[in-house]
């Protein structure tokens, strides 16, 4: 016979039913405190993004070649995004795509192709990633909080762009 004890508020559970609820709670509690400590750090302001756009169009312009760059924060959400007169229509959506695969991997894009062939972009939040050279990862005190994604020009050549995005960041 399995012995039953009655909690505070009248519910009768057995020692599995217990172990469970504790359990369920703790991991409760663990997951909420995990996601707010790796939220803790701010993404890249608007300003940042900005100055970091302004940047890399300064780059693109010195070497002539239109891009397309796009700011994102951590979880791969857009912050900014200039597609300059000269780059081509679609170069905007790689360039986020680029960020996006920087930011969630905290890696250059370039140097995530094995992860890219895995096809770990359909399963995780947010998804639309492109493991293609070309995006870096913003970092605070050690702490990816982001990653700018050019496209337009040769694979080096937006990755460059982006590098000086990243320098020029306050």
């Amino acid at each position: 016979m399995r012995r039953l004890v009655t909690n505070d508020k009248g519910i009768k559970m057995n020692g599995s039913s217990r172990y469970g609820v504790a359990l369920g709670a703790g991991l409760c509690l663990a997951l909420m405190t995990g996601t707010a400590g790796a939220q803790s750090a701010m993404g890249p302001s608007l300003a940042e993004a900005k100055a970091a756009l302004t940047a890399a169009q300064g780059w693109a312009v010195e070497m002539s070649v239109g891009l397309s760059c796009a700011v994102v924060d951590a979880r791969g959400a857009l912050v900014a995004l200039e597609r300059m007169d000269t780059a081509r229509f679609f170069t905007a959506d790689v360039a986020v795509g680029k960020a996006r695969a920087s930011a969630t991997f905290g890696a250059p894009s370039g140097d995530l192709t094995r992860i890219g062939s895995l096809g770990l972009d359909k399963v995780i939040e947010g998804g639309q990633m492109l493991f293609l050279q070309g995006a870096v990862p913003i970092t605070k005190d050690g702490q990816t909080v982001g990653a700018i994604g050019c496209s337009g020009a040769s694979s080096q050549q937006d990755e460059d762009a982006a590098n000086a995005g990243v320098a020029a960041m306050p």
